[in-house]
C-alpha cells in the first residue's frame, strides 16, 4: 500500500470521504478513481497486478495534483486475498463513505480457483459478497444523518443472457464463458437486491448499475478470441469515463437514496429483467453464497439491520 496525505477543497463532493474502488488500474475503475479524486475524495485503488496499479496512481496523482492515494494489491478471485484485503482496509479506515464493487472479468475457458469455485463466479460476485460484507463494519460507521454509507455494485445488461442453474452454480456441466459472465452479472443485481432487504437504508444504500459497452481491455485476457470479441465491441463503445458517470452518480447524489437496491442505467433507474426480479432465487444465492464463504453474515449485519428487523 502506498498514500500521500493532502487536504481536499471542503466544497468537494466527496471531501473528507473514503472511497474503495475494486478493479482500480484499468477501465471503468481507473476512469472513477479520476473522478472521486476531481471530487476530493480519499482513495484506495484496488487492482490485481501491483506494478500496473502503482503506475495508474502514479499517473493519476501526477495529472491531478492529488497525493492522498492509496492502492492495495488483492487477487479477488481468491476467498483469503479478500479477506486479508478487508482486514488491512478496516485497519487503515475505521470509516468508508463508499464501496464501488467493480472488479470483474470474463473468461471464455473454465478455470477453478484455489477454493474450488468457478473463476467467474468467484471473482464477478463472491467478490463483491464477501468485501461488501467485511466491510460492513467501517461502512455504518461512515454513515451520518442524511448522509449513509453507499456501496454500488457493478453489473451488466448481460444480466439479460442469463441463464442460471442455482444447483451448478460453479457450472460444472454445460460451462459457456458469455453464460458464465452474464450469470455473474445477474447476481449482482440478485446481490443488490438481498443485501438491500437486510440494511438500513439510513445506514447503508446499496445500488447496481450498467455502465454501458465500455471501451476497455475487458475481454482481452482470452488470446485472439477475445481480441476479436472486443474490436467488435469497440465499434459501439463509449468511454471509460462515460462509463464511470453513473457509477459516481450514485456515489453521491441524492436521488439513488429515496430506495435502496435499484439498478441504474445512465442515471436513471430501469427495469432489470423478469429473472433479476425473482427475489425468492436472490434469497437462494444469498444462502449458497454464505455457506461457500463461511460468513457469519447476521453478525457482520448486526449494526446495519433494517429498522423494522426486529419489531
Amino acid at each position: 500500500m502506498h498514500a500521500h496525505p493532502t487536504t481536499a477543497a471542503p466544497d468537494a463532493p466527496f471531501a473528507g470521504k473514503v472511497v474503495v474502488v475494486t478493479g482500480a488500474s484499468d477501465g471503468i475503475g481507473r476512469a472513477a478513481v479520476r473522478r472521486y479524486l476531481q471530487g476530493g475524495a480519499r482513495v484506495v485503488m484496488v487492482g490485481r497486478n501491483e506494478a500496473k496499479t502503482a503506475a495508474a496512481a502514479n499517473a493519476m496523482m501526477s495529472q491531478s495534483g492529488r497525493r492522498d492515494l492509496e492502492w492495495d494489491i488483492a487477487d479477488l478471485s481468491r476467498q483469503d486475498a479478500v479477506h486479508d484485503l478487508a482486514r488491512r482496509l478496516r485497519t487503515r479506515y475505521p470509516r468508508i463513505h463508499v464501496l464501488a464493487n467493480n472488479a470483474g472479468a470474463m473468461f471464455l475457458d473454465r478455470h477453478v480457483t484455489v477454493d474450488g469455485l468457478e473463476q467467474t463466479f468467484a471473482l464477478n460476485h463472491l467478490s463483491y459478497f464477501t468485501l461488501s460484507l467485511l466491510l460492513m463494519p467501517a461502512l455504518v460507521h461512515a454513515s451520518a444523518p442524511d448522509a449513509p454509507a453507499r456501496i454500488v455494485n457493478v453489473s451488466s445488461r448481460a444480466h439479460e443472457n442469463a441463464k442460471p442453474a442455482l444447483d451448478d452454480l460453479q457450472m460444472t456441466r454445460d460451462f459457456g464463458g458469455w453464460r458464465a459472465y452474464a450469470n455473474s452479472k445477474l447476481y449482482n443485481i440478485w446481490f443488490t437486491r438481498a443485501l438491500a432487504r437486510r440494511l438500513d437504508p439510513a445506514r447503508v444504500n446499496v445500488q447496481a448499475l450498467h455502465p454501458g459497452v465500455v471501451s476497455t481491455r475487458f475481454a482481452t485476457n482470452n488470446g485472439r478470441m477475445g481480441r476479436a470479441l472486443r474490436r467488435l465491441m469497440d465499434v459501439v463503445s463509449i468511454t471509460p469515463d462515460e462509463g464511470a458517470d453513473t457509477l459516481v452518480w450514485l456515489s453521491t447524489a441524492s436521488e439513488p437514496l429515496t430506495e435502496s437496491g435499484r439498478y441504474w442505467v445512465k442515471r436513471t433507474p430501469r427495469t432489470p429483467s423478469r429473472t433479476a426480479r425473482d427475489d425468492q432465487r436472490a434469497e437462494q444465492l444469498w444462502t449458497q453464497s454464505v455457506a461457500l464463504t463461511r460468513l457469519d453474515a447476521e453478525a457482520l449485519l448486526t449494526n446495519a439491520v433494517r429498522p423494522d428487523a426486529h419489531s
